[in-house]
């Protein structure tokens, strides 16, 4: 039965994908899955039958699923009457979160304050269940912008949410409550409790116990959060079968100890798990663990039992058939497939006495279980949380979970009775995030991988079943299948150095410019620019908790995705904050061999949080000018500004001049029209194939002699979407236009990207 459900869980999750993947190689897979099946398992054509038909249904759940999703609006409104659903995030001076319209449609609302007394006064009145007219426009969500890059019009749909709506006015004294159903009390309770904690609990434990308690990690400090992360500890800061296990087993036990049977006891715990999934926040997690606690308690009260494997399948499936879209959400792929390893694995850590040992091979189970998944969507994994798992899994079900809870209660039962608890377990939290920080900063805490090709994932998942199913009879079975998962992620590590395609792509860092070249066979990973942000002045209360960051949040991100280990030069065009502003999370994040930066420009960089940081950590740094050059890989990098110390920063920008793919290539930085001028004074014969346009457009570069010397076939303009300064100029374009040269802009296309090998290449665009 177990084993049936299971491969049928299997079956269903091939039906969802085929949805909306389907292709050539998911149906060869679904026939090698269905042979293996007949062949392997020895089930008959009749149940195989069985497992096609189920694919079916999926497939129909699916299509049914988007049908349903659909939006009735054109976009041109600008009327609204919303109503609060779920909790709404107010950060800064922005009130973000989800909201349904009048038509009954969820739209993602976007709002900026005006004023501190405003949002003193939005922190006092919002509740779910409000309801208040509106007026703004609606807003098609991006799509990916870069390439591997989170697709925030895909998240949104798989929500049911289409549009957002950025509101330039809530009439927030024409509101109103509706119904008080029991959903939204519960959805108020949770808001107070979350804002109770934020209010009484200090800054370094608040965003914990508010994630170990009602399942928000907003609120944790960004730097604790990625730390983590990368440990591969965030897990922890979930509500899952842990919390869920405890919370159900403390009610149980109370409930016998003052005299309540155990039938009435099951019954409340029914009745309190939907209410608990609703209470702490109802991510897919929570969802898995009570949907299967309450599949346990209802079969115990009918005498009726069915093993761990049997339920967690059939909360699968239901889960699957009626929200069909939770298959991508990343916490519903990690949920279950740790639980399932756990389930189906636990003949290997029972046979080992030690309790520590346990611990200890659960957390290798996890941790491989995890891998595929971890992989695709972070592209890097921690093998140093194996064992840092050890410690703090007890650490947090045994003592911070319950404490939380307890202080919490306290606290608002009686302050003074509260305070010392929650002064305690601020120390354990301050302990543990510092203990966290260092081995985060220590060598190959977290490996990056890369994001593996399908085919690598396959092999990825098949060693990781070979070797779950050979280590259930004894581990020196599974040796061979342990060999091949290394082989595998040997192979995934260094699967750059063995790439013989070259590439180059200017990001789409917004406002800002950045530029990646990797070279074939691993012989030179250069970036030009970082980007980063503008900022201005802006009063405390309107500062958000979570600032963004270009690096963090794109270029990271992207040079993780490709396998990149190091960077051979990052190139600082110049020192505008649009260029070189996220320098310094850059070198945090990777070994950076050389940083280079521009003759008679080096008192620009002096006050720079990076160079410290750089000189701390043995980067090289070297000046360059006019005449310098290398080559890497055959391919000449030749430095033709700057020349001189120039009063204007634009014209003191490195320009190159490379040749990749069979393409010549000038890449400007921000050099404006004087520096044009005297570019093309200097060298006469100049041209190039590519050229990345100078200052993202602007009016005040890529002149009309400087076109028609340059002659290009193709132009790369780097500009940010809605920018506030108009870039590209529509002269440049014209000009461009003119001169019949292609244009590809990343304000319109997302990043550029140039894949070539050896002398033959093709351009594409992130954003068709």
């Amino acid at each position: 039965m177990e084993r049936h459900l299971l491969l049928l869980a299997v079956s269903a999750t091939f039906g969802v994908v085929a949805h909306s993947a389907l292709s050539v190689t998911l149906l060869i897979v679904i026939a090698s899955f269905l042979c293996f099946l007949h062949y392997s398992l020895g089930l008959s054509v009749k149940v195989v039958g069985i497992h096609l038909v189920m694919m079916v249904i999926f497939l129909g759940a699916a299509s049914f699923s988007k049908h349903q999703n659909q939006t009735i609006y054109q976009g041109n409104e600008s009327r609204f009457t919303i109503t609060f659903t779920d909790q709404p995030n107010i950060d800064g001076h922005s009130l973000k979160g989800f909201i349904i319209s009048e038509h009954g449609e969820r739209l993602m609302l976007r709002y900026k304050m005006g004023s501190e007394q405003e949002k003193e006064k939005l922190g006092r009145i919002l509740r779910i269940g409000l309801s208040c007219p509106a007026e703004g426009s609606l807003v098609v969500p991006d799509k990916q912008r870069n390439e591997n890059g989170f697709d925030y019009q895909s998240y949104l749909k798989r929500k049911s949410t289409h549009w957002i709506l950025k509101a330039d006015s809530i009439s927030f004294q024409a509101c109103n409550v509706g119904g008080n159903s029991l959903v939204h009390s519960i959805r108020n309770l949770r808001m107070k409790g979350i804002a109770y904690i934020g209010e009484n609990f200090p800054k370094e434990s608040s965003g914990f116990v508010t994630a170990l308690v009602f399942g928000d990690q907003t609120y944790i400090v960004e730097d604790d959060l990625t730390n983590y992360q990368r440990l591969g500890l965030v897990h922890l800061l979930a509500i899952s079968g842990l919390h869920v296990s405890f919370l159900t087993g403390m009610l149980f036990y109370l409930g016998i100890r003052v005299g309540i049977t155990r039938e009435r006891m099951i019954i409340v715990l029914l009745i309190f798990l939907p209410v608990y999934m609703v209470l702490s926040g109802g991510s897919p997690s929570v969802v898995r663990s009570c949907l299967m606690a309450m599949l346990f308690f209802l079969l115990l009260l009918f005498k009726e039992r069915v093993s761990a494997g049997s339920t967690i399948g059939l909360v699968y499936i239901a889960l699957l058939f009626f929200r069909p879209n939770i298959l991508y959400d990343i916490g519903f792929q990690l949920s279950f497939a740790v639980t399932f390893s756990i389930i189906i694995s636990s003949s290997i850590f029972l046979r080992y006495p030690q309790k520590t040992l346990q611990v200890f091979i659960i957390s290798i189970i996890c941790q491989l279980a995890a891998l595929p998944i971890l992989l695709f969507h972070f592209y890097e994994a921690s093998f140093l949380g194996v064992f840092l798992n050890v410690v703090y899994v007890p650490l947090y079900s045994i003592i911070l979970l319950p404490f939380s809870l307890i202080a919490l209660s306290c606290h608002v039962l009686s302050p003074s009775l509260g305070e010392p608890l929650i002064v305690i377990l601020n120390f354990i939290f301050i302990l543990c995030n510092k203990v966290a920080s260092a081995a985060s900063n220590v060598p190959l805490a977290s490996i990056v991988f890369g994001k593996p090709h399908f085919f690598m994932l396959t092999l990825l998942v098949v060693s990781l079943l070979g070797l779950f199913l050979k280590w259930e009879e004894s581990f020196k079975k599974s040796k061979w299948w342990c060999g091949m998962l290394i082989a595998v992620l040997f192979f995934q590590y260094h699967a750059q150095k063995l790439s013989p395609f070259g590439e180059v792509q200017i990001i789409d860092v917004g406002q800002g410019d950045s530029i990646l070249i990797i070279l074939p066979f691993n012989c030179g990973n250069y970036l030009i620019d970082t980007g980063g942000q503008i900022t201005f002045p802006i009063e405390p209360w309107a500062e958000s908790r979570k600032k963004f960051n270009t690096a963090d949040n794109i270029v990271i991100p992207l040079l993780k995705s490709k396998g990149i280990h190091r960077l051979d030069k990052l190139i600082l065009t110049h020192a505008d904050a649009d260029h070189a502003g996220s320098a310094k999370e850059l070198i945090e994040h990777f070994k950076v061999e050389e940083i280079v930066i521009g003759g008679g420009s080096e008192e620009h960089y002096s006050d720079m949080d990076f160079v410290s940081i750089a000189r701390d950590k043995n980067v090289q740094m070297s000046v360059i000018k006019r005449g310098d050059r290398w080559v890497a890989d055959g391919a000449p990098f030749i430095v033709l500004n700057p020349h001189g110390k120039e009063e204007n920063t634009n014209d003191s920008s490195i320009v190159l001049y490379t040749q990749l793919g069979g393409l010549s290539w000038l890449l400007t930085g921000d050099l404006e029209e004087e520096g044009e001028r005297e570019l093309l004074n200097a060298f006469p014969r100049l041209r190039a194939d590519v050229l990345k346009v100078g200052h993202h457009g602007s009016k005040t570069s890529t002149s009309e002699p400087f076109l028609l010397q340059l002659q290009p076939k193709a132009a790369l303009i780097s500009a940010g979407k809605d920018n506030r300064y108009g870039h590209p100029h529509e002269d440049v374009l014209a000009n461009l236009e003119t001169n019949r040269i292609r244009v590809f802009r990343t304000d319109e296309d997302g990043s550029i990207i140039y894949k070539y090998y050896k002398r033959k290449g093709t351009f594409r665009k992130t954003i068709p």
